[in-house]
């Protein structure tokens, strides 16, 4: 069995118009062919140092990573939209970039370079066209030129075409009529400049159709009329040329063919034996010029006025085919929608009778407007543009038929027919419009659910976007993570790591989630095929997951063109919820060290505190200590109506310490002071050093006990270390005791106020005793 190719394709970015219809063209090929097609939006390399102010634009720069993905040897060919996508770099920077995917087969899009295949466009006719028609139609003599960035080869060849056919038709050739814009819709003000700089201007070529669509902002700004004050023209012929108003004159260049051949020549280009090609351009003409459908359609009969029989519907076929028909892209599926359209108007001009009688057959002529009709369904071409068809064909036919009763009959019934299939065009954009909504909602809630499950297993958090995409109706999908979110500020290239997650995948209805042990895989199988679906051909978007400048990972879903805007919704959605999740976690590391230090701040606070209690030389507290513990004894209810003591104490003679034996003796004395009051009282009684050699003491203390049995305890304590110190002196104290009973009334300085009048009295007492005794040795 032959295997199928891997087929990379890179454009510049989802929402470009030629973008998609390469991807269009491309899809429908490689449905053909059999071949896997990888579409990599990889978008404009170097626009990170484009200077830019557009809040939507910050950020593209992370799509060049997917550029990446073509060194992992993973393809076995490589299209790229070449012109675009490298439309910011000079030729040097463009070689380098070329080489990076190494030795793959590359087909380039809308632009060459030397050693490479390419498919590019024919830029000459279609502006040269556009300039023509606008001089020898509508008389323009000064006429503008929007061209893109100077580094595009595309844009530098409409430029020269520009030239050339001003000079061929005589027209103002002043260089201030030719300015340069970047491609996008997003500047006005570049068309405002050129027409202020240029009074008199009367119409302006647009080397694309975005920059066009920011000159009809321009002119409305300016409060000036497209086709009326200034014609417009563009190119490419996008699709919402004709969604435009005026609609858009463009040079169409099937954007679609050249994707479609691009797919189609693969093969070819693997084996070495492809040959360059290139897309021809025109001129499609609509109101932004000047002209109407009207006079289009006027046009074009007056073309067949002349013609009949087979002659009139070949011509006219093939007419209908060049002027208005757009996405076929070979021969096969030209030959199909040549032969309805034949079909149809032979049956049509076949109801003109020879007597000049109209013959309609009702039920024949529903069947065959509905094969017609399918056209548009089939995405052939628009509604308005079948309904300048129907215009043509009734101007010509209407002239044939001398019975003006079923003139007026026929256009009833096709009126009838046109109004069912737009009612159920209608119908299908509000089914359409619905599912959407569920998409949304659907959308909405990857979000809330990847938020609500963020600390549970991680599998469930993957889990849930895994079932949200089968809701959606894609057919399978990847999602691939990197160990951490990678910062990609877009001042160097992007280098994929070595390493990477897989997370989930499913292939219709069969699931897998991956533990982080065995969903750890080198790079280089993101594309294998041990996660792509087996048992048939598919088309993968590849989008890239990251919020801001952090990248997290990749996300690869099998899905149809109808879908791309959903997928990167989708990847924003993934992408928002694991920043939202990463800002969580960290804020609650953050949280947890801040909670870590403040604990270590309340205990050092705590120490601190209780450092500021305590006097540092005895260890017992100081005064403040001693007030603020005793505050919260006696403020506490359940100590009401206890009996309480308190004690103010000091040392004798510690001056004639001081003197005798030095200080330190004096501070030695101190602390044994304290000690012994320590000991003598439990820990739940206050010791505190008031200062100098004065002390205080407060214990809870029974009914039966008295001040006498707690000064005698003191005083033996006392007693027996002096009697076993070798100090050549005593350490001795004198004491004022005050009993009270503890209730909310209390004042303590009061209290120790009294303690303190009964200290002064034994002071006093020990000074008599000492002069009795003195006088009594003498």
């Amino acid at each position: 069995m032959k295997k199928r190719m891997n087929i990379a394709l890179c454009v510049g970015m989802l929402d470009a118009e030629i973008s998609l219809a390469i991807c269009e063209g491309a899809l429908k090929a490689a449905s053909k062919t059999d071949a896997n097609l990888f579409i990599l939006p990889v978008g404009i390399i170097n626009e990170k140092l484009r200077p830019n102010d557009e809040e939507w634009f910050r950020y593209n720069y992370q799509y060049n990573s997917l550029y990446s993905c073509l060194k992992l040897k993973s393809f076995d060919a490589v299209i790229m939209e070449y012109g675009v996508i490298t439309s910011l770099l000079e030729h040097g920077e463009k070689t380098a970039f070329l080489k990076e995917p190494g030795d793959v087969p590359i087909l380039l899009l809308a632009g060459a370079e030397e050693g490479y295949h390419s498919i590019t466009i024919d830029n000459k006719a279609g502006i040269r066209q556009a300039v023509g028609h606008l001089a020898k139609l509508h008389g323009c003599r000064k006429v503008g030129f929007v061209s893109g960035p100077r580094t595009n080869q595309d844009a530098n060849e409409r430029l020269a075409a520009f030239r050339e056919a001003v000079r061929e038709y005589g027209l103002d050739d002043s260089e201030s009529l030719i300015t340069y814009g970047d491609f996008t819709e997003f500047y006005p003000e570049i068309t405002e400049a050129l027409i202020k700089a240029n009074p008199g201007i009367e119409a302006i070529v647009y080397a694309n159709d975005q920059m066009a669509a920011s000159g009809y902002t321009a002119l409305k700004n300016m409060n000036l009329i497209p086709g009326k004050d200034i014609l417009i023209t563009g190119y490419d012929d996008s699709r919402f040329c004709i969604m435009m108003d005026p609609h858009l004159t463009s040079a169409r260049v099937d954007s679609g063919e050249m994707g479609y051949r691009a797919v189609m020549a693969c093969e070819d280009l693997i084996k070495g034996r492809y040959t360059d090609e290139q897309v021809a351009s025109r001129l499609v003409v609509r109101e932004s010029c000047g002209c109407d459908s009207v006079n289009t359609a006027a046009r074009i009969t007056d073309d067949i006025e002349q013609r009949s029989g087979d002659e009139l519907i070949s011509f006219l076929a093939r007419e209908m085919i060049e002027e208005f028909f757009n996405y076929f892209y070979d021969s096969e599926e030209k030959e199909k929608v040549t032969g309805m359209i034949k079909g149809y108007f032979e049956y049509y001009f076949g109801m003109v009778q020879p007597d000049g009688s109209l013959r309609i057959d009702e039920v024949t002529l529903e069947e065959e407007y509905r094969k017609y009709i399918s056209l548009n369904k089939k995405g052939y071409i628009s509604l308005e543009t079948l309904f300048l068809i129907d215009q043509i064909m009734y101007r010509y036919l209407s002239k044939r038929v001398s019975d003006v009763t079923m003139c007026i009959r026929l256009t009833e019934i096709i009126t009838i027919l046109r109004e069912r299939y737009t009612s159920s065009v209608r119908a299908g954009n509000l089914l359409s419009i619905e599912q959407n909504k569920t998409n949304e909602t659907i959308l909405a809630n990857i979000t809330r659910d990847m938020l609500l499950i963020q600390f549970q297993d991680e599998s469930k958090r993957y889990e849930t976007v895994i079932t949200k995409l089968q809701l959606m109706g894609f057919a399978s999908a990847c999602i691939f993570m990197y160990e951490n979110g990678i910062v990609n500020d877009g001042t160097n290239r992007w280098c994929m790591p070595d390493k990477l997650y897989i997370k989930g995948s499913f292939d219709r209805d069969k699931v897998k989630m991956y533990s982080e042990s065995d969903g750890k895989i080198g790079c280089g199988d993101i594309f294998s095929d041990k996660y792509m679906p087996k048992d048939r051909r598919f088309d993968m978007l590849v989008i890239p997951l990251f919020s801001g400048e952090i990248q997290y990972g990749l996300l690869l879903i099998e899905t149809g063109l109808d879908s791309f805007k959903m997928v990167q919704r989708a990847a924003c959605q993934i992408s928002v919820s694991m920043e939202a999740i990463n800002i969580i976690k960290e804020q609650k590391e953050i949280k947890k060290e801040l909670e870590a230090n403040l604990a270590k701040s309340i205990a050092a606070n705590k120490m601190l505190d209780e450092m500021s209690r305590i006097d540092p030389m005895t260890g017992v507290a100081n005064r403040r200590g001693f007030f603020m513990t005793i505050r919260e004894i006696l403020k506490n209810p359940q100590n009401y109506g206890k009996k309480a003591v308190a004690i103010y104490a000091d040392m004798d003679n510690l001056k004639i310490v001081n003197d005798e034996f030095g200080h330190d003796e004096g501070d030695f004395s101190i602390k044994t002071i304290a000690t012994i009051l320590s000991e003598s009282f439990r820990s739940s009684d206050v010791v505190g050093r008031m200062g100098g050699d004065e002390f205080a003491l407060f214990a809870i203390i029974s009914k039966n006990s008295c001040s006498d049995k707690i000064k005698a305890r003191i005083q033996k304590s006392m007693k027996e270390f002096n009697d076993k110190s070798d100090k050549p002196y005593y350490v001795n104290i004198s004491m004022g005791v005050h009993e009270f009973t503890v209730d909310d009334t209390v004042d303590f300085e009061q209290v120790l106020t009294k303690a303190d009048a009964q200290l002064y009295i034994e002071k006093k007492e020990k000074k008599k005793r000492i002069c009795i005794y003195k006088s009594a040795s003498s």
